[in-house]
């Protein structure tokens, strides 16, 4: 029997007459899944239906080791559940007991696989009940739909995650570039017109907080100015970002931006990564530094912007395209697409 909630994008099946089998699909890889099932610290940000909340999340992550979990819903409802872990196989596999509070259904066996493709993961979670009633009482919850909104609530929890390890990988590597940049070639000429390599970080260090500084309460960074110190103005800058990205709170924050509704992270995502990113080639081309960039990003970016040529060009974000073969690296494909030649 299906008991497939569309809505939120989770299938439930019974394959036999004491078990429920749960399956979704995740577009993140499987540790970080793993990791957002087994650490606290993730798993209040997401378990649970809509309304509800972990009060208490106790995790001793070792084959012998328990766990605890209370929830609070609405109304001031309470739900505990507790159990131990069985098996414990990172990233694939993760069994362990499961027990309800005042519940007389007796012990549940949980087993969750993780197998990763292309970067997404399918998460199976199968229940084992000690009866086939244990089993029915638990389909009779209307548990398909809680479950749909937990995953949903953990979909948004690994995106805000990917996007926050983006960004920290994105910016380390404009970072390293800033710190080597050679005694007296903060002056050097760059690929963008009129600016000299010092203005590559000024822009970075002017735009950005003016984008997201009070729109999500966040304060400008404390740094020195970029004609006295641009390594120490742009550390300021990436640490006010990274750290707003790692606290959950802010990242989540929805609020109306000229590209309409969006969380921080997204924000930060859709217009701060790929500026940092592009940016880093503009300043290792000024200054004699090694200009190639990570081709992960560069896809991920390049396969983002292609589709949006037109609208990028009228909004003035980048001037004419330079052409390119079309079997160039992708690297040099987007640099063109941004103006700048290759």
């Amino acid at each position: 029997m299906s008991l497939t909630d569309d809505a939120a994008s989770v299938t439930v099946t019974t394959p036999s007459d004491t078990e429920i089998v749960i399956s979704r699909v995740f577009a993140a890889p499987r540790d970080r899944v793993f990791d957002a099932l087994t650490i606290a610290e993730l798993l209040v940000r997401w378990h649970g239906a809509q309304g509800w909340q972990l009060a208490v999340c106790e995790v001793d992550l070792r084959v012998g080791g328990r766990w605890r979990f209370v929830s609070r819903g609405p109304g001031g409802a309470t739900m505990g559940t507790s159990g131990v872990y069985r098996e414990v196989e990172r990233p694939s596999r993760l069994v362990h007991t499961e027990v309800a509070d005042g519940a007389d259904a007796g012990e549940a066996v949980v087993t969750t696989e993780l197998a990763e493709e292309g970067g997404r993961t399918t998460l199976t979670a199968t229940v084992r009940y000690p009866t086939r009633r244990a089993r029915d009482v638990v389909i009779e919850s209307r548990m398909a739909g809680g479950v749909g909104e937990s995953y949903d609530r953990l979909d948004r929890v690994l995106d805000e995650t990917a996007i926050a390890d983006r960004y920290r990988k994105v910016a380390a590597q404009f970072t390293a570039r800033v710190r080597a940049v050679p005694e007296g070639a903060w002056d050097n000429p760059s690929p963008c017109d009129g600016w000299v390599a010092r203005d590559v970080v000024r822009h970075l260090v002017e735009w950005l907080p003016a984008f997201f500084v009070g729109r999500w309460g966040i304060e400008a960074p404390d740094g020195p100015a970029v004609d006295a110190d641009p390594a120490g103005a742009w550390a300021a800058l990436d640490a006010t970002i990274q750290a707003a990205l790692d606290d959950p709170e802010v990242a989540g924050l929805e609020r109306d931006t000229p590209m309409g509704s969006s969380t921080f992270a997204r924000a930060i995502d859709m217009i701060c990564t790929g500026d940092v990113l592009v940016h880093t080639w503009d300043l290792a081309r000024a200054t004699g530094l090694n200009d190639t960039l990570d081709a992960d990003e560069v896809h991920r970016m390049l396969a983002g912007i292609e589709p949006m040529d037109e609208p990028m060009r009228q909004s003035g974000h980048y001037g004419p395209r330079v052409d390119v073969p079309a079997d160039a690296p992708e690297q040099d494909r987007l640099i063109a697409f941004t103006g700048r030649r290759p």
